[in-house]
């Protein structure tokens, strides 16, 4: 059974889809937290700075964002 995604988090795949995605500052990643425990994303590097963070889909990641319809192969 694949755990039902939120409107924030297909469209936030879908972005990471694309390409990966650093966050930059002061930025809270709480709405990327759930995905992370999911192994949907997964956090590349870190910077010194402790709050820049680049994030990955992972497989499972693009296989969720399948079935939930919001990927096109």
């Amino acid at each position: 059974m694949t755990d039902i995604l939120t409107n924030d988090e297909i469209s936030l795949l879908r972005s990471l889809e694309k390409k990966s995605r650093t966050i930059v500052g002061n930025f809270t990643h709480k709405r990327y937290d759930r995905l992370e425990t999911k192994g949907y994303i997964k956090r590349l590097s870190q910077t010194p700075s402790m709050q820049d963070m680049l994030y990955e889909i992972t497989d499972a990641g693009k296989a969720a964002l399948r079935a939930a319809g919001g990927a096109a192969d």
